[in-house]
């Protein structure tokens, strides 16, 4: 696995319906970001295509 691709979660920042979004730390290039990480039901699955979009 590429190390730029590696997050530290350091805190999460909220909860929701749909996940929670956590802020982390990217190994590779030592930026702090925010990820917001989808619960896995089928239900939501035509919204993950909308967001990659």
């Amino acid at each position: 696995m590429a190390t730029d691709a590696c997050y530290e979660v350091l805190e999460f920042l909220g909860r929701g319906t749909f996940g929670q979004v956590a802020k982390c730390w990217k190994r590779g290039t030592n930026e702090i970001v925010a990820i917001k990480i989808l619960k896995n039901h089928p239900s939501y699955e035509p919204l993950l295509a909308y967001n990659f979009i």
